[in-house]
């Protein structure tokens, strides 16, 4: 039998317990996500639509006082990625590497409907990284000045279907047209391809179409210039002077109905990476200057944190899923 000092197999079980210490270091270390120094580069905020509309309005006001909200200094920079009603941006984010860098605003109901009936998209709803929802603005129904058309009955004794432009099926403008023609009883023809709210509000304006359905706060700029003769609104109270709201007209159920603002990440983003883009948004949207530039603008801010914004969305979808049939018809 062969035997050892006793410093000698002190020194041995010594350097095993650093062995053994240093290898629990390197994989805490590995297991650390990469997020300890986020934002490692800049962001890139994508907007689904072209420029103009209230989306592409709302990232752009925001941007800048993200910024500041972060841990880093790094540029949110928006990117308009138009394209198969904003589903060309969420496929995107979507494929991303989810690590924070990639984000997206989402049209609310927009996004879902594709998914609602059946159609295949390149997503998963129930995936994303919820990180916020920042905005809602409530619908109102427009037409060209020149039209002579000037009530709903108006649209009823058209005798044939109204048509409708919209940035394409499976939009929350297309779903909204549909709830709304439905709701009154009126045969509805979509014409789609418009990159944005405004492309297919100046579509109207030029006579593509009969009506445009798109938010309030879209519509004013041409209201104000006598580009658009509004016919009704889905606020609850109409913030046009003398132009009623759905309830008024007889359908109360759909008083509020709105596009909605949801911010989304590649799924498996970290949860930590998803608070701090969220933090971040919720100390944006509470900065008194940014609030007051985003009334200004029309688009004011509606602040959930990321732990509610799912639930949310949920919420706003269910009033289209009872109009589903009708948001069927292409």
């Amino acid at each position: 039998m062969r035997y050892f000092p006793a410093f000698i197999k002190s020194e041995d079980a010594m350097l095993r317990s650093i062995a053994v210490v240093a290898i629990a270091a390197v994989a805490a270390l590995s297991a650390s996500p990469a997020s300890a120094q986020y934002p490692e580069k800049n962001i890139e905020f994508l907007i689904p639509f072209g420029p103009g509309g209230g989306f592409d309005r709302t990232v752009r006001l925001i941007s800048p006082y993200m910024e500041k909200a972060l841990p880093n200094r790094v540029e949110v920079l928006p990117r308009n990625l138009p394209g198969a009603g904003g589903r060309r941006a969420l496929a995107t984010v979507y494929r991303a590497k989810p690590d924070g860098h990639l984000i997206s605003i989402m049209n609310s109901p927009g996004a879902a409907i594709p998914m609602l009936l059946g159609e295949k998209v390149e997503y998963d709803l129930a995936k994303f990284a919820w990180i916020a929802k920042i905005g809602a603005e409530d619908y109102m129904v427009g037409v060209s000045a020149k039209s002579s058309i000037r009530t709903i009955d108006d649209l009823k004794k058209l005798g044939r279907p109204i048509k409708m432009p919209t940035t394409g099926f499976g939009s929350t403008a297309y779903a909204a047209g549909a709830v709304f023609a439905a709701a009154f009883g009126l045969k509805a023809e979509h014409i789609s391809g418009y990159k944005g709210t405004n492309d297919y509000i100046v579509g109207i304006v030029r006579g593509d179409g009969d009506i445009a359905v798109a938010p309030v706060s879209t519509f004013r700029q041409f209201v104000e210039s006598g580009a658009i003769r509004p016919l009704m609104t889905f606020e609850e109270k109409s913030s046009m002077p003398g132009i009623k709201t759905v309830a008024e007209l007889g359908h109360p159920e759909l008083s509020g109905l709105a596009v909605e603002r949801f911010i989304v990440g590649p799924p498996k983003t970290p949860a930590n990476i998803v608070k701090i883009l969220s933090d971040a948004i919720g100390q944006a949207a509470s900065n008194p200057e940014l609030k007051a530039k985003a009334e200004k603008s029309g688009e004011p801010l509606d602040y959930i944190p990321a732990a509610n914004a799912k639930a949310a969305f949920d919420k706003a979808l269910a009033v289209y899923e009872k109009y589903k049939s009708a948001i069927a018809r292409k």
